[in-house]
């Protein structure tokens, strides 16, 4: 998101933070959540676009080589309007186009290769028998147990008489105990399953199996597949690989194709940032930074080193600088003390410093224990330029420029985010948005530009959203378009097909 007010925080207090969760929002809040955005639809309409690019890039790479489509959707959830058309490859297949009440979202829906009606009936077939084996399991080893039929009728009446109260563990005690005793036998059932003979077909798995008087549920039969080559399925993992990445690719053009017309018009907006960190709040009250820093003071170094590298940063070097700024308060110890080099803002008066000065804070442990100063900290934005493309060359190599930028960005802080989760730190000091914050950002955003002052920041809005959706789906996760074809390129290196419904 590139405009003039450069809303780039790192939280180093346990103040308010301007993020919204990650979890998922109940539907009581989410009204009262939408209700404090200024302007959600124009926020909407613009992530429902970069939505419609994305699932258009999967739609037409598919329709280019002939492939099947059921359905092409613009949003998730409940209906609210659309439309059959007959497929233009001479087949009697209709594709449907929907619009869907939530615009987060969207999806292209291929019909499958295989009885799908089928393969739910014997999974559920398949699930009540494994319910019913564990239950009757269960039943014969607490019937097994050596306990009589006096002992129990006296347990019964001792624990009415108490209302459940004695004999409650040892009745536990039971239980767990037939539980662990069930998961060893089908443990042994399943080593007997594995064995070098079963491996070969020398026996049946009928004869592997313990041959008590309770059977085990069977396997649910083969899936039988349709050959149907208009089916994605059934195409070559090359078609495959380009349907699966058609998405991404329109959501970088889309990025491009904002940034080339920028530049081919009113200009690119580009922010211009000094060296330092931004105080964007007066310190906490009963922080360690009252009375030492306020609004306005910019943090130029720490413990005698810079904080940045460069007098002129990008957006990105400044966001980073800050993000190791805030790591070193966390990792300092206990009673050990910080020297800032500061430069006091002409606000403060007479004693406001031409020159940095030093100053000495000593962090303390916030509600979650690590190390905080009570600040709220952005990048020093001192204005934004706008750049104008010289020649069509000229807007080609600076609109890929800009992509390339923002997209490699996004990705090295996704990853960088994920890797702190995966390693059990947390979300550090970097910013996470839900969709609300999302749509509250974007909102901005748009009210800022129908009001006609800047809107430009809308089509870098856009860009940067549609960047982020690149980078996320590709991400090799199941659900994602990166996940599917992570499966697809280990088919087209080992020559064989990877059924990923198995």
């Amino acid at each position: 998101h590139r405009s003039t007010n450069a809303k780039f925080q790192g939280d180093v207090s346990t103040g308010p933070l301007d993020r919204a969760s990650t979890t998922s929002t109940s539907l009581p809040a989410l009204p009262a959540a939408l209700a404090s955005v200024a302007s959600p639809l124009g926020s909407i309409s613009v992530l429902a676009f970069v939505v419609l690019v994305h699932e258009a890039g999967h739609f037409l790479a598919a329709r280019s080589f002939g492939i099947s489509v059921e359905e092409f959707s613009v949003g998730v959830g409940p209906k609210l309007a659309g439309f059959n058309r007959k497929a233009d490859d001479g087949s009697d297949d209709e594709i449907e186009f929907s619009l869907r009440a939530i615009p987060l979202g969207g999806y292209v829906r291929f019909p499958e290769n295989y009885n799908t009606t089928l393969v739910q009936i014997n999974e559920d077939v398949a699930r009540k028998q494994r319910i019913e084996y564990r239950k009757s399991k269960r039943a014969e080893v607490v019937a097994g147990s050596g306990v009589g039929a006096v002992e129990s009728q006296t347990a019964g009446l001792v624990s009415a008489l108490t209302f459940g109260l004695v004999g409650r563990k040892e009745r536990e005690e039971a239980e767990r105990l037939a539980k662990e005793e069930v998961e060893r036998l089908e443990e042994e059932q399943q080593e007997k399953a594995r064995s070098w003979k079963n491996l070969f077909g020398l026996v049946s798995a009928a004869k592997a199996q313990d041959t008590g008087s309770i059977e085990k549920p069977q396997p649910p039969p083969e899936i039988e597949y349709y050959d149907d080559p208009n089916l994605l399925q059934n195409r070559p993992w090359t078609q495959r690989a380009v349907v699966l990445a058609g998405g991404v690719v329109f959501n970088i053009l889309l990025a491009f194709a904002c940034y080339f017309g920028e530049l081919s018009t009113t200009g690119l907006p580009q922010p211009v940032f000094r060296e330092g960190a931004v105080v964007t709040q007066a310190p906490r009250v009963d922080g360690p930074s009252n009375g030492l820093l306020h609004r306005g003071d910019v943090i130029v170094g720490v413990n005698g080193k810079p904080l940045m590298t460069t007098r002129s940063p990008n957006v990105m070097q400044s966001q980073e600088a800050i993000n190791e700024f805030i790591a070193t308060i966390r990792k300092s110890s206990p009673g050990e003390s910080l020297r800032l080099s500061i430069v006091q803002a002409a606000a403060n008066g007479a004693g406001a410093s031409k020159g940095p000065v030093d100053i000495v804070v000593k962090p303390q442990p916030n509600s979650d224990k690590s190390q905080s100063i009570g600040l709220m900290l952005s990048p020093n934005y001192i204005r934004t330029d706008k750049i104008q493309a010289e020649s069509f060359p000229d807007a080609v190599v600076k609109a890929s420029k800009a992509t390339s930028d923002i997209t490699s960005a996004t990705a090295k802080s996704l990853l960088t985010l994920l890797g702190n989760v995966f390693m059990g730190q947390g979300t550090g000091s970097q910013s996470v948005s839900g969709p609300i914050g999302l749509i509250k950002q974007g909102s901005d955003v748009v009210s800022s530009a129908a009001s006609g002052r800047d809107i430009a920041a809308v089509v870098g809005f856009a860009a940067a959203i549609s960047c982020n959706l690149a980078v996320v789906n590709s991400l090799p996760l199941p659900a994602l378009d990166g996940g599917q074809l992570v499966f697809v390129l280990a088919e087209g290196l080992i020559g064989k097909k990877v059924d990923q419904k198995r």
